[in-house]
């Protein structure tokens, strides 16, 4: 497939993005922040230098054909405070004209969002898009092809409900119990 073809492609999936969910409300990939993660049985989450747990989740629960997609959750309650989803590309030239048409998209999807290099912040929440390069030594990465754009949404770094789930996570971690004081 030439990469024209593969553009054109991908800007069909880009247009329908804005049918999946709406991140003004949390939402994205089939998945709202701040609700709780019901994984499938049997799956096993892999441990975050944070404490939360991370899960892939299967092809077929995917939306606009994604390489890998993710929930960060909080190790009991399992709550969900991170969405990440990657496309896979041969070439860096595919995967960036992919990026920069994604974030452009975003960008006209979320108008009201705050953009600062490669991302868009709106009071609670963030959307991010970043090219990245197969590193030479790396846990996971599934795909064969060398280049990945990653995206995601997440809590504001310095939001209320980011350091309400982080507290969730430590104190998940550590096995204490939140109270109204605490």
């Amino acid at each position: 497939m030439d990469t024209t073809r593969i553009l054109i492609f991908f800007s069909l999936l880009l247009l329908s993005a804005s049918t999946l969910a709406d991140a003004n409300d949390g939402e994205y990939l089939g998945f709202k922040l701040g609700e709780k993660y019901s994984a499938p049985e049997g799956a096993v989450g892999m441990d975050h230098i944070t404490g939360a747990l991370s899960y892939a989740v299967d092809a077929h629960h995917r939306h606009q054909h994604m390489g890998s997609l993710s929930v960060y959750v909080s190790p009991k309650s399992s709550i969900i405070g991170s969405i990440f989803g990657g496309w896979y590309f041969s070439s860096e030239r595919a995967a960036k004209a992919f990026a920069d048409r994604y974030t452009q998209s975003l960008e006209n999807a979320y108008s009201n969002w705050k953009r600062r290099r490669n991302t868009l912040t709106n009071g609670e929440y963030q959307l991010w898009v970043e090219l990245e390069q197969r590193p030479p030594l790396v846990d996971h990465w599934p795909s064969d092809k060398k280049f990945r754009v990653g995206v995601a949404l997440s809590f504001a770094r310095k939001s209320e409900p980011r350091s309400v789930w982080m507290a969730m996570i430590k104190a998940e971690v550590e096995g204490l119990q939140l109270t109204a004081d605490n």
